[in-house]
């Protein structure tokens, strides 16, 4: 990054001084020399060198939504899987809430953030946490996966890396499964359909979407609400656009979405007032 761009950034940052000491602490590797840790809700995390630990470390606010819809969407004694793992961030948040006698199945397909996620896992012991180093799609197989700086949003289909594929339904029990959560930068339409044994026994999905993420892998957001609503889901959705925090329900399949977001499908749509906004 050039310094012009670094004097932008800086002067876009709430908070520049600890913006730049945290750009420092990560890139020289300090923060995991010194030992510091991100605490979050329940648990804690290594400072590591990646784009999500800097961003956690910066705004200890980052993600909340996200924890408390996991956490909302979870029973205790529940099963959680989370697709897209990263780091581990929300493994951990949906391993609090299942509690020591729930279980988590965590997939992360690049190398190095999935060693991590590891080491994040051994901070928090105590949980029943299944670890997968894969990238899930609908059929076994190989593919390229991307290891850009932001590494938060890596994605599958090109890059140096060359990751294992596989249907994430072979590795999940055939037990009822509280949450499905979905975060692979587009390839989520492929996740689900490796997915279809295990969504009939699934109560929510969480799942991101987004219009740029359909063209770049070539499908509708349509495709995805019509293999949801033929599983027997309801969908629901916030209006990021108008700020509207409140989940609502999406029938028209063809739905935009301009911006990426989250979206949930339920079993239980009575429920959807109840959830965190």
């Amino acid at each position: 990054m050039q310094i012009s761009q670094i004097v932008k950034r800086l002067g876009e940052e709430q908070r520049p001084l600890r913006f730049l000491s945290s750009r420092i602490l990560a890139r020289t590797g300090l923060a995991e020399r010194f030992g510091l840790k991100i605490q979050r809700r329940g648990y804690r995390l290594h400072f590591f060198n990646t784009a999500l630990s800097m961003t956690l470390w910066l705004y200890s606010s980052e993600r909340s939504n996200d924890v408390d819809i996991v956490r909302c969407l979870l029973t205790t004694g529940g099963t959680y899987v989370d697709i897209g793992a990263n780091i581990g961030d929300l493994v951990l948040a949906g391993a609090t809430a299942v509690g020591p006698n729930g279980k988590v199945f965590a997939f992360e397909a690049h190398p190095r953030i999935f060693a991590l996620m590891t080491k994040n896992l051994r901070l928090n012991p105590g949980y029943d946490i299944y670890p997968v180093n894969a990238a899930c799609g609908d059929q076994f197989g190989w593919a390229r996966f991307s290891d850009m700086r932001s590494d938060d949003m890596n994605q599958i289909g090109s890059g140096k890396i060359l990751v294992p594929t596989i249907p994430a339904q072979n590795l999940l029990p055939e037990e009822d499964i509280d949450l499905i959560k979905i975060d692979v930068e587009g390839f989520e339409l492929f996740v689900l359909r490796g997915l279809v044994k295990s969504l009939e026994r699934t109560r929510h999905l969480l799942l991101e979407v987004g219009d740029a993420h359909f063209v770049h892998f070539g499908y509708r957001y349509a495709d995805i609400h019509d293999l949801l609503i033929s599983h027997g889901f309801t969908i629901f959705a916030q209006n990021k656009v108008q700020g509207d925090r409140a989940w609502k329900p999406i029938v028209d399949r063809d739905h935009p979405f301009p911006v990426v977001q989250n979206i949930v499908a339920s079993r239980t749509p009575e429920a959807a007032s109840t959830w965190v906004a």
